[in-house]
């Protein structure tokens, strides 16, 4: 027999006798080349496995190449990466030929966005952002949180893509342009389509902005705004500013989901036909700031007209409208907000936005916490401005005796206390006359601790049938609270 060869058999290889701090070493040379090194040493043998998952520093390289690996395999990949390697920073970068792709790959490493060292990108563009220059870092003095989100909706050109993509020690144009994290703290990112929930570990972000691109033609759609709004739980500020485009589909597959947003505060919606069908189906019970801003259209939105939803008959006031269609919708979809959530409105901005008479009358008898109500370019009726006069209860259903007491009164809106009209044609001077005098009189004899607020400021401009008579009679009214 052989002993020699066998003596050699069994003798431990070279590499087995070597210092633990030299193999950690030898890793860290590897991982620097290879970007799964870490996944390849730790699967050869039982010490090599104990070293790797002990050492940090072996895992502080992240490289998620979709490339290679589907998206789901890559969230597993950053989830262990970013516990491993603690406490050392990371140096991430995403391989992708799918610019849609980004957030989705990112969304597991995003709350730890403060560990980043370094991040890049190429495929479809190639960037790189030292992330110590960044307020982001918690290595910076006074470190910012990376909790605001802006996705822009824009057409690509993918043949321009590649030939950037292909600049491997250059930075690409567009990144330099449109970087992915900025200096003040935002997180931006251009897409063709919404990302998917499903594709997404739930965002962590608090503020959260989409926009269709200018002068393309991708548009989005209700129900991929609203599937990416499953997936931001924490969101406190929403803000959409579309264009105003009627090709949403007038039916979809699914019931479109309901959304339980319930820390959110703030909510701007702008430029869209889609309004109807994002505010029915919020659920926002927090929310203090509506602001909704060029809904106004004088064609017909097919996609927001319902049949069955109380409130959904035509307006029995008749009022004047340029925009009766998009009144509909915006006075409909705020009705299904309101219902479903009892939000704790404190301000209600709406310019160049309007609702039909009964929707305007419906939403001031359920804002008991409206503080602020701003309105420009309303074509709302001198019916609606009388909705803010102090009235004693029964007299709308045709009693005629006078109050007995101050619990009779029934008063709209019985917090508000700042009051803008602009551009208000419709409104005739002694309208707002009959409406607001009364109110001011009534609120100013009440005691500060009373549940009736007094007008802190009115604002009237540009409302063509308020003269200079009516001017004077507002001052002598409200004095210095009072400006046009």
């Amino acid at each position: 027999m052989d002993f020699s060869a066998q003596n050699a058999q069994q003798r431990p290889a070279p590499i087995a006798n070597l210092p633990t701090e030299l193999v950690i070493a030898i890793f860290a040379q590897y991982a620097a080349d290879e970007p799964l090194a870490a996944l390849t040493t730790r699967s050869v043998c039982r010490r090599w496995m104990h070293i790797t998952n002990a050492s940090p520093v072996l895992w502080r390289r992240v490289t998620l190449d979709n490339t290679k690996l589907p998206i789901s395999c890559l969230h597993e990949q950053a989830a262990l990466y970013l516990e491993k390697s603690q406490p050392f920073s990371l140096d991430v970068e995403v391989r992708t030929h799918d610019p849609d792709r980004v957030l989705s790959i990112l969304s597991p490493l995003l709350p730890s966005v403060s560990r980043w060292r370094t991040f890049a990108t190429s495929g479809f563009r190639t960037e790189h952002l030292n992330m110590l220059d960044l307020p982001l870092s918690s290595e910076v003095v006074d470190p910012i949180p990376s909790d605001r989100l802006a996705l822009t909706i824009y057409e690509y050109d993918f043949d321009e893509l590649d030939e950037e993509g292909n600049e491997n020690d250059e930075e690409s144009p567009s990144s330099k342009r449109f970087p992915t994290f900025t200096q003040d703290g935002l997180m931006q990112l251009r897409v063709t389509a919404l990302p998917y929930s499903a594709q997404l570990v739930p965002l962590h972000f608090t503020h959260l902005t989409i926009t269709e691109g200018l002068l393309q033609a991708t548009h989005t759609n209700a129900a991929a705004i609203l599937d990416m709004l499953c997936a931001c739980p924490a969101l406190r500020v929403f803000i959409f500013e579309g264009w105003q485009h009627d090709d949403e589909p007038l039916n979809y597959d699914s019931p479109l989901p309901l959304v339980s947003l319930p820390h959110l505060e703030i909510l701007h919606i702008r430029t869209t036909c889609i309004t109807r069908r994002l505010l029915s189906r919020l659920c926002t019970p927090r929310l203090h700031t509506l602001i909704l801003a060029y809904l106004n259209v004088e064609f017909r939105v097919r996609s927001a007209e319902y049949s069955g939803d109380v409130g959904d008959s035509d307006d029995e006031a008749r009022d004047f409208s340029q925009s009766p269609w998009s009144d509909h919708a915006t006075g409909m979809g705020l009705r299904s907000l309101i219902s479903r959530s009892r939000p704790p409105l404190r301000v209600l901005e709406m310019d160049y936005s309007d609702m039909r008479t009964k929707d305007f009358q419906w939403v001031f008898d359920r804002l008991p916490e409206l503080e602020e109500f701003r309105i420009v370019a309303s074509d709302m009726s001198n019916k609606v401005i009388s909705l803010l006069k102090p009235t004693f209860r029964g007299e709308e259903d045709g009693a005629s005796s006078p109050p007995t007491s101050m619990s009779m009164m029934k008063l709209r809106l019985p917090k508000l206390r700042k009051l803008h009209l602009d551009h208000c044609q419709r409104l005739s001077g002694d309208a707002v006359i009959a409406a607001l005098l009364p109110r001011a009189a009534f609120t100013d004899s009440t005691p500060d601790s009373h549940m009736y607020s007094k007008f802190a400021e009115v604002v009237i401009t540009a409302c063509d049938q308020v003269d200079g008579r009516h001017e004077s009679l507002l001052t002598r009214a409200l004095g210095r609270r009072f400006r046009s």
